[in-house]
This record gives structure tokens, sequence and C-alpha cells, in this order.
């Protein structure tokens, strides 16, 4: 999905500026001092967290997560669907309208709602993750040449006096590394929450899976190596929709 919204981000763009010429715009309130910002995606999610509603908005290979407080706003809204969301300066939902355009362009263009996107991996040159803390580690020959590689979890949080120092959101960096090369997996923020993995021969194919928790999502995906590209192919074997609200979740337990 992310790759259709590149694919179209010129067209947003295009979009944008016609409703900006044309006075769609809506308008800021001078007495209130409100600045109102426009944004045009796909809804990818509804949920709540501590009592307050939210939605997150995709597009352009961003994703805007806002607070809704007028809950008449969200009553007939679709996961997946495409809209035209203004905001405020404090990311509150002031107007939210469908945006038949866009979805048009989708299903014209696009893959079948639902339909994972296979993503590959190439090898890259060696990447330095010194001031990052390691997490956790294995070693395995995962592609037969004679030399253990290693798979390594990084995280930004720094461990102080043995302890590690969370915070509510960090980025996290899992790499497949050789003597010459990596194969960068993951590397990305994750809000409230984590990520672990697992590495494993399934016949003779090597797989990672991981599995992305948080308040709000679980998502689990596939890296799966293949020898012909001498890449990893990556897909979303798992996720959430709609409004996920986590009842329970077990610790990160790294240390």
């Amino acid at each position: 999905m992310k790759n259709l919204i590149r694919k179209i981000s010129l067209m947003l763009v295009v979009l944008m500026v016609l409703v900006i010429s044309f006075g769609c715009t809506p308008k800021s309130n001078p007495a209130a001092e409100e600045k109102i910002s426009t944004n045009l995606g796909f809804l990818s999610e509804i949920n709540t967290e501590n009592g307050k509603s939210y939605i997150t908005i995709s597009t352009n290979e961003t994703t805007l997560k806002l607070e809704v407080t007028d809950k008449s706003l969200i009553d007939n809204l679709a996961v997946n669907e495409y809209y035209m969301v203004a905001f405020n300066q404090n990311n509150i939902v002031k107007s939210i309208e469908p945006n038949s355009f866009i979805k048009d362009l989708v299903e014209k263009y696009g893959k079948p709602n639902g339909e994972s996107e296979d993503l590959i991996i190439k090898a890259t040159d060696k990447v330095d993750y010194n001031d990052l803390t390691l997490l956790d580690s294995a070693n395995i020959d995962f592609n037969k040449d004679g030399t253990e590689e290693t798979i390594e979890l990084y995280t930004v949080a720094q461990r102080y006096n043995g302890e590690i120092a969370w915070d509510d959101g960090q980025n996290w960096v899992l790499v497949v590394r050789d003597a010459d090369n990596d194969y960068i997996l993951f590397n990305d923020y994750v809000q409230l929450g984590g990520i672990s993995f697992y590495a494993y021969f399934e016949g003779e194919d090597f797989v990672v899976t991981t599995v992305q928790s948080g308040t709000s999502n679980l998502k689990l995906t596939e890296y799966r190596f293949d020898k012909e590209s001498n890449s990893f192919i990556s897909k979303v074997s798992f996720t959430t929709h709609g409004d996920v609200n986590m009842f329970h979740q077990a610790p990160l337990g790294y240390k």
C-alpha cells in the first residue's frame, strides 16, 4: 500500500493545490488563532486510548495520528477508505470527508484491499550501530556458505546502570549481518510498544518473523531469504484493523 501511495503522491499534490486555489480549505478562526491544515489519504486505523478517540491517516509514506473530540465525525468512517481531513495545530480533527477521487485511483491502479505487497530487501554496505543498544542477537549460517551470520536487534533507548530508559516510543533496528553486507529488515519508530523476532528454517527456506506490538496494534511480518536474488522477501502475515484497544501486553523483557 505504501508503494501505491508513493505512485499517486504527485496526483495528491496537484489535487491539494486545486483545493487550496478554489478555497475549499477550511478557514482559520482569527479569534481563536486556530491554524487549520488539510491532508488526503486512507484511513488505516480508528482506536481509543485513555478514553480518547483517534484516527490514523496514511499518505505519501507517512502516518498522521489525529484526535477526534467530536465523536459524531467518526460515526460513519470506514477503515481503508479515502478521506480529506482538516485538523488544527493540536492535531484535533475539525472535519473529515470521503474522497472518491483517491478511492477511484486506488481501485484502478492498486491492489485489492487486504492483499499484502511483498517487499524485496537487498544487501547494503555495513552500518555502524555502536551508538545503539543491542537487545538480542543470534548466530546462524542462513545462506549455507560455511560462515555464521548474525541477526541483531537494536533500539535507540540507552542503558543506564543496567536498565534501559524506555520512552513512549523509540526507533528499532533489526538487521542480518554477514562479513561484507547488512540486510536491514526493520528500521522504524515504534510507539508504545516493541519488536521481538524468531529465526528458523522452514524446510530449506530461512525465515525471520517479527512480532510488533503496541497499545493499539499487533503485526506479524515474515522475512524469507531468497537464494536466487540473494535478498529477503518481506510480507505482512497478520495485522490488526479497526478500533483496537489492547488490554494486555507482555512486557518487552529486554534488560
